[in-house]
């Protein structure tokens, strides 16, 4: 296994546990830092996109709010120094709670979401939560690079 970020082959094992996967081994790469997952076999098609990662009961996008709130919060007090009327680009922005405490205070707030529902969920607010990096690349030209 080579590291994505910088190709090193040195790895050692971390402690946890991946809860869709159990018998997956995380590990951290000796060079960079980086924490990935000893395969990605698992994941099938369209895993993501189709809401796999919550198991056999789907919440409301407005409960996983209400759960992840407190993370959201403890986030933005964290960088709320730094946000005004900056671009705010949330890679993996799960239901998109951080991205709503801070829209009022930043230029533009997008977010990089592959689930689905996450984005039809915000797709009429000020709110944009993006499907891919790819497209959050092209909207940051059309924004003149403001995220």
């Amino acid at each position: 296994m080579q590291c994505y970020l910088c190709h090193s082959n040195n790895f050692s094992e971390r402690k946890g546990e991946v809860r869709d996967a159990s018998s997956m081994k995380i590990l951290g790469c000796n060079e960079c830092g980086l924490v990935s997952l000893d395969s990605n076999s698992h994941i099938q098609s369209g895993f993501y996109e189709n809401s796999g990662m919550h198991g056999n009961v789907l919440r409301p996008i407005e409960e996983w709010l209400k759960e992840t709130y407190w993370d959201d919060e403890r986030r933005f007090e964290q960088l709320k120094s730094f946000l005004p009327n900056k671009g705010v680009l949330d890679f993996g922005c799960g239901a998109g709670g951080f991205l709503a405490i801070a829209k009022d205070l930043v230029s533009n707030a997008v977010g990089v979401e592959l689930e689905r529902r996450v984005q039809d969920y915000w797709k009429d607010s000020e709110i944009t939560i993006l499907p891919s990096i790819d497209e959050a690349k092209d909207a940051s030209r059309d924004w003149g690079g403001t995220i």
